[in-house]
């Protein structure tokens, strides 16, 4: 299965300071229509903020979004799969935690970016026509060609 550096290659690692309020960083994911954002601290991921989050621990809880930072509400210990794994392990991970995105970080622990389940499906979904293509194909091959 196809690495996670190919999956997130050439996107901008979006992220977060967890000192910005939560009505801060809803306009944040708005505006680059995504649905979680890496909180950084000092250069190393301290939590994640995603829509989930928004749901359950603001509005559910009646906080003000302005008043309340994301530093309060974020899920803390990001849970991470590294670059140089499998779409297959992240997509395991995700199954297991109930994540809907996970952090991408490097051999420095940076971070990468972030992988959905979407676009993990993405991959088996492409992944799965590749094969039945090259099923066909061997099939077909002239060897196996009906005669007439």
């Amino acid at each position: 299965m196809k690495p996670i550096r190919d999956i997130v290659r050439g996107r901008e690692a979006y992220s977060v300071s967890p000192d910005m309020t939560v009505q801060e960083v809803a306009e944040y994911l708005c505006e680059r229509k995504i649905g979680a954002v890496a909180i950084v601290e000092d250069y190393k991921v301290i939590g994640v903020f995603s829509e989930r989050d928004l749901m359950s621990r603001v509005v559910c809880k009646e906080l003000d979004p302005k008043a309340t930072s994301v530093r309060d509400v974020m899920t803390p210990d990001a849970v991470y799969v590294m670059i140089h794994e499998s779409a297959a392990t992240a997509k395991s991970l995700m199954l297991g935690k109930n994540f809907r995105h996970l952090v991408v970080l490097d051999e420095s622990e940076h971070l990468q970016g972030f992988v959905s389940m979407r676009e993990l499906l993405e991959v088996d979904l492409e992944e799965s026509r590749e094969l039945v293509q090259k099923l066909n194909d061997d099939y077909y091959h002239e060897d196996f060609k009906p005669k007439k």
